[in-house]
């Protein structure tokens, strides 16, 4: 069972976290490539299993399962509170 543990945490620190996100992807992916067991991602639409040699297989096309998302485009507004006069 995992635990977490609360930390407190500043704006600047908060904002470098996809940074370390991103960086610990690429650490573990180059890692994993030079594993003796191959990879297997997604690259452009296919999904691809790399070999420690270097060399990929795609195993298949993936472009039709991909859905954009519509993001609806409107300011949310918070109603003041208003305290009746008695």
């Amino acid at each position: 069972m995992v635990t977490y543990t609360k930390m407190k945490t500043n704006m600047r620190e908060e904002a470098i976290i996809p940074q370390f996100a991103v960086e610990s992807f690429k650490h573990a992916f180059i890692e994993a490539t030079q594993s003796n067991h191959p990879v297997v991602f997604v690259r452009h639409g296919n999904i691809v299993k790399q070999y420690r040699n270097g060399q990929c297989a795609i195993l298949k096309d993936v472009t039709a399962q991909y859905v954009d998302m519509q993001l609806k485009k409107t300011v949310l507004k918070r109603k003041a509170k208003r305290e009746a006069l008695v």
